[in-house]
């Protein structure tokens, strides 16, 4: 993964925290463009990182309707973790 691509999916994050509705699909697509992983585990869907094996498990819960703000609001963070740990990988690489 590239800054030019880093940059790109951190604008997808802030347009779907501006909106009203965020669905699921929304944001497994984002989690699968991370290098996550759907695992069979746990009630809702959790999603594990393939990247980064240390990280910690996103649930994303599969619901017909736009989920609850706060709920997208805590897996886009933490998708947005991830963000931060491929940029701070890219830096290092371009730096060695």
């Amino acid at each position: 993964m590239d800054l030019k691509k880093i940059q790109k999916l951190r604008d997808k994050i802030e347009k779907l925290r501006g909106r009203g509705g965020v669905n699921a699909t929304e944001l497994e697509t984002l989690a699968r463009q991370l290098g996550r992983k759907k695992a069979r585990r746990g009630k809702e869907p959790t999603w594990v990182s393939e990247i980064f094996p240390d990280s910690r498990p996103v649930s994303i819960p599969s619901h017909p309707r736009d989920l609850n703000r706060f709920t997208a609001a805590g897996i886009l963070d933490q998708l947005e973790g991830d963000l931060d740990r491929h940029e701070e990988s890219v830096s290092l690489e371009q730096t060695n």
